[in-house]
């Protein structure tokens, strides 16, 4: 049974649309391996922690403590950042969203060899902490023996509480990237009154992580995702010299462009990039020429279809006019 036009062409239309889908089903790997999706890919998108195989492959790993950032925080509510008993779902958005509190920035330096001494050729990235001082404290004593500073250094110290005086105290940094305790003008501390202590001790503990710390090793550590560089660099976010004069700009940041840095190789990205644009301009000339077809085959159709009408029509008037005019010769 032969199909009615009308349908024939919904036929065709919805055999051209699938055969549409299945040539960009078929092409997008393709463009995503000329993108950058195999060997060499491109992983600067994901930003620095798709960078950090040295964390994984060094036979050494090192920080150094560099000062105290005043900055953002993720694990805000443990922070005292937003008011758990506020009904106002505004105010709690923007009191976690701009909230700030001391941080810790230090520097990560890896080798392969036995030692990493902290050289520019070792250097890394710079470092900073999300979750306070308290956290990289804590840290730093459960996952290093002979840390400097432990959590019975931070266990007293203000997290954004009341002083009884109608202020707010919390650890906070000085000008020259010392930890002290501020007071705060607001419940959220973000609004700074005045310095209520400087923190001597806590600061000259602090100081034995301003030489070359070892935060794994691979002789002596049983896995790289179990030691202390592990648990310190997957609580914090990279820092630059723009956020803070304590942080270093890696290249990465620094020279996003140079082929030294994440970008593919030249020759391999021009390669990449032809390859790429290419296939897009045959999908978009393939689209746009199957939809003029397509357009172009459905008038034609509609034509012939109006036609027949036509033809049909004329026919059923000439036949009644050729009856009556025989009953009319008839009489």
């Amino acid at each position: 049974m032969t199909p009615e036009p009308r349908q024939q062409s919904l036929w065709t239309s919805g055999i051209s649309i699938m055969l549409l889908f299945s040539i960009s089903i078929t092409i997008q790997p393709l463009l995503i391996l000329a993108g950058g999706g195999g060997r060499n890919a491109n992983y600067a998108i994901y930003g620095m922690s798709m960078q950090r195989d040295w964390l994984y492959d060094s036979n050494s790993i090192a920080i150094q403590y560099e000062g105290c950032v005043w900055s953002y925080v993720d694990d805000r509510e443990d922070m005292g950042c937003m008011a758990d008993e506020s009904g106002d779902g505004t105010t709690n958005w923007y009191q976690m969203a701009n909230c700030k509190r001391a941080q810790v920035a230090y520097s990560v330096y890896a080798s392969s060899s036995g030692t990493t001494w902290c050289r520019d050729k070792d250097f890394k990235e710079s470092l900073l902490t999300k979750s306070g001082v308290a956290e990289f404290a804590y840290t730093m004593g459960t996952y290093s023996s002979n840390s400097p500073v432990s959590e019975d250094d931070v266990a007293d110290l203000p997290v954004c509480e009341a002083d009884g005086y109608g202020l707010y105290m919390s650890v906070g940094c000085s000008d020259d990237g010392q930890f002290t305790i501020d007071r705060f003008s607001d419940e959220y501390c973000l609004e700074h009154y005045d310095t209520y202590d400087t923190l001597d001790n806590f600061n000259s503990a602090m100081k034995g992580l301003k030489s070359c710390y070892s935060a794994y090793n691979a002789n002596n550590d049983n896995s790289p995702y179990t030691a202390l560089s592990y648990q310190l660099i997957s609580e914090s976010g990279t820092c630059s010299e723009q956020e803070s004069q304590y942080c270093t700009t890696s290249n990465f940041v620094n020279n996003p462009g140079s082929s030294g840095s994440y970008q593919q190789s030249s020759s391999g990205g021009s390669f990449s990039n032809k390859l790429k644009y290419g296939l897009g301009t045959v999908m978009f000339i393939g689209s746009v020429t199957m939809f003029l077809v397509i357009v172009y085959t459905n008038f034609r159709k509609r034509r012939a279809l109006m036609r027949r009408k036509h033809n049909k029509s004329s026919k059923k008037k000439s036949k009644k006019g050729s009856k009556s005019k025989n009953k009319t010769q008839g009489q």
